[in-house]
């Protein structure tokens, strides 16, 4: 399983991805009721530890709208805390070609990043997800 690595200066910076940004609200008041059912579902699965369940319930939103950056990321941090660092990296990607402002998704990029020892690029986005979620 893939662990967290954090420095006193990447956990400042954690808390600020702590807030949901304006954008995943605005998403969330777009998507159907039986999506957002289910992304809820995930996040509360995730939430228990219960990543195998939450993967299902975020697959089911997916499907029903694959252009939800947010879902991707969610999808992502399942996948990083199943130790499947490959695929996280790929829908972390996805999370944020959809949406490239999505502070979250660079942040967790880089925070796996940085657990498969790829410092520099590690470095790269979380400064980004940073700057983002302090409007820079």
């Amino acid at each position: 399983m893939c662990q967290r690595v954090m420095t006193p200066a990447i956990d400042r910076g954690k808390k600020t991805m702590d807030r949901i940004s304006p954008h995943t609200v605005r998403t969330m008041m777009k998507i159907s009721e039986e999506a957002e059912y289910s992304f809820r579902m995930a996040t509360e699965s995730a939430h228990k530890g219960d990543y195998h369940r939450a993967l299902e319930q975020i697959e089911k939103v997916i499907s029903t709208d694959p252009h939800l950056a947010m879902a991707w990321h969610e999808k992502a941090n399942c996948l990083d805390e199943l130790g499947r660092c490959d695929e996280a990296l790929s829908s972390y990607d996805t999370a944020i070609k959809l949406d490239p402002h999505h502070a979250e998704a660079w942040f967790n990029k880089g925070l796996t990043l940085q657990k498969m020892g790829k410092e520099k690029e590690a470095y790269q986005c979380m400064n980004r997800g940073v700057d983002l979620a302090l409007g820079r």
